[in-house]
């Protein structure tokens, strides 16, 4: 996770897809986005049963929304937020 505080990260997208998530991760790094997964390390140990969540700087958010605008996910479950 990023060493700035959380509140200035905004949730974008949710998977339960770790195929899904390294695509994503892959893009935002490439694009410089500041990011973390929140569950990643979690999630897997559940059988995916909790979401692996995007949280985004703020103030990339709405690029980040432009990247992801037409990805599909892998699973029925998850998406774009708000």
């Amino acid at each position: 996770m990023p060493d700035q505080d959380t509140m200035d990260f905004k949730l974008i997208l949710e998977v339960r897809n770790a195929g899904d998530q390294a695509f994503i991760k892959s893009l935002l790094d490439a694009e410089g986005i500041v990011y973390y997964m929140q569950g990643e390390h979690v999630a897997p140990y559940l059988y995916n049963a909790l979401p692996m969540r995007l949280m985004v700087r703020k103030d990339q958010a709405d690029l980040v929304r432009e990247l992801l605008k037409d990805f599909q996910l892998s699973s029925a479950y998850g998406g774009l937020k708000g």
